[in-house]
Formats: C-alpha cells, structure tokens, sequence
C-alpha cells in the first residue's frame, strides 16, 4: 500500500512507520522539513503540512492520522487546553479537506483516546466498550471534550464515503516514552508511589499490540468505526506501581495523597493520575485479534527484562 502518516514524529507514529517501510510505501506528513529530515531515513518520502495540496491524494489508499499535543506535557491552562483540542480537530479537518478536494477515498484512520468514555468513579467496576454510550451533546470532563471534538471532527469524511476507523488508545506502553518516561527515574530511585486512593483503572496497551492492532486495521479497511486499542486486563494505579516496582526491582513504599495531586497539577492531575476508565477492546477480541502482551506483567517484562 501507498500510506500517509500524519504524526509520524510521535513515539507511536516513530515505531508505525519503521515497521511499515518494511512492506509499503510510507509518506510522512510533519511541520518542519529539517526535523523530518533527521527523523527517517532517506527512503521515505516527506512532506509538510504547508505542501500537502500538492501532493496527490489519490494516490493513496490509506492516511493515518496521529497528531495531537502530548495531553500530559503541562498543566492544563485555558491556552493549552485550546492547544491540545486544536492540534487533533485542525489537523482531521485538513486532511479531510484535501480529500474531499481531490475526489479521494482512502481508508482514513484516526487516533483519539479512551478519554471519550468520560472518568469513571474509582469503585465504578463496569467495563466499558465500543458500545458504551458517549455524551456527545455535554462531554462530562475535559478528557471526554477532547475525544468527542476530536471524532466529531471525522463527519465530513463519513458523510463524503470514506472508509473510516477510529483508534481510541489506552495509555501506551514502550521504556522509555510516554508514561513509562515519566515514571522510570521516580521508581528507579525507590521513589515510586501509589497516588490518591490506587483504585482508579489504568486502561494501558503494549506498544506492540498499538502496531500490530494498527496493522490489522489497516489489512481490512472494511473495519470501520471505532476499535478501543487497550490490553483486555486494565488494572488499577495501585496493582500498576507494584507490577512495575516488582519488574525493575524496586521498593514501593510512598503514597501520594490526592489533594497534592490536585495542588501540584490542577485539573490535568485529577483526570489523568486519579481517576480513570476500565476500558476493554470488545471489537478487535470479536474479529480474531490476539494480543502479544495481554497482561501488564508481560508488557512490562518485555520492556525492562528482555531488551538489553
């Protein structure tokens, strides 16, 4: 396949398209030339946003789009709140726009979050899947806004006859990106912790089973919709920090109360560290996707004890 990628530069974009170069033709779409240019090597293709109208979208039978400001990177300010809404509706709506523009209809592919559930109460024990119901007219909390502007931003291209997927991610696992990053220093030194009350459900995937659910998506683009990409096995913040601290071998002993999560970090610490979703993949389970790393042991294993 001929494949565009938008967000390539990102830790999930990064890893997509090295293993898709392997078999197709990649096009990376990115802000900035020169950072593209030292990204990937020579034999994919690059292209900046500024240019995409010349670029022919037919061409392609199918566009990944992975673009969004890093949800965890400040604390959420009125501005970065904008920020982090704008950098996934614009970019959806950019691309859907050169499509439809060019009479183009290739398997479109989205990202979006396990966020658009809404935060669940931390003794709430329901799973929640692709057939849960969405509060689309009054999203219940920011992470929801975001996921519910971010998909309703894909109608147009619905609407035109594109083929189109939604991936709602659960955090992404991979040592050192993402929340691994973040954690790695704190609980190498002995300081990890459990935060608030440790009950609230962290809905996490390996960044192996992101590719391959990917790829497969990508190897039936009748599968429409939306596909929750997250292990079946959420666990709580509590069985989280114990699970890693065991896998590195390390003591856990602290606990962060909540009103200090909250003090440091306002509105992003309440809704991304002390509260979450128990999200589960009900759709790739139906059609036959086995999951490489089902469990957490497993995932976090794979990263801290079978790489050197």
């Amino acid at each position: 396949m001929n494949i565009l990628i938008a967000g390539g530069s990102g830790f999930i974009g990064a890893e997509l398209v090295k293993v898709l170069q392997l078999h197709h033709k990649v096009t990376v779409l990115g802000r900035n030339i020169s950072t593209l240019q030292k990204k990937f090597s020579k034999e994919i293709d690059k292209i900046t946003w500024s240019n995409l109208s010349q670029l022919n979208a037919t061409s392609f039978e199918a566009v990944i789009n992975l673009c969004g400001y890093n949800i965890a990177q400040s604390r959420w300010t009125d501005a970065i709140k904008k920020k982090l809404i704008d950098s996934r509706v614009n970019t959806n709506k950019a691309l859907i726009s050169w499509l439809i523009s060019q009479v183009a209809k290739p398997h479109f592919i989205c990202a979006n979050a396990v966020g658009i559930y809404g935060l669940q109460n931390n003794e709430d024990p329901r799973p929640l899947d692709e057939n849960s119901a969405i509060n689309v007219e009054h999203p219940i909390d920011f992470l929801s806004e975001i996921g519910v502007a971010w998909q309703n931003a894909l109608l147009p291209a619905v609407d035109d006859g594109i083929r189109v997927t939604t991936t709602r991610f659960g955090v992404v696992l991979k040592k050192r990106a993402g929340m691994l990053k973040k954690l790695e220093l704190g609980f190498y030194f002995g300081m990890g912790s459990v935060l608030g009350s440790g009950k609230q459900i962290i809905s996490w995937v390996h960044i192996q089973d992101v590719i391959d659910s990917l790829i497969f998506l990508l190897n039936n683009p009748q599968l429409t919709g939306a596909f929750n990409i997250t292990s079946p096995n959420p666990v709580s913040q509590d069985e989280f920090a114990s699970t890693f601290a065991h896998i590195i071998k390390r003591p856990l002993f602290l606990r962060v109360p909540g009103f200090f999560v909250k003090m440091l970090l306002g509105e992003m610490g309440e809704c991304l560290l002390l509260k979450g979703q128990r999200v589960i993949p009900t759709r790739l389970r139906e059609l036959g996707y086995q999951f490489k790393y089902p469990t957490l042991s497993e995932a976090l294993k794979q990263e801290y004890t079978a790489r050197t």
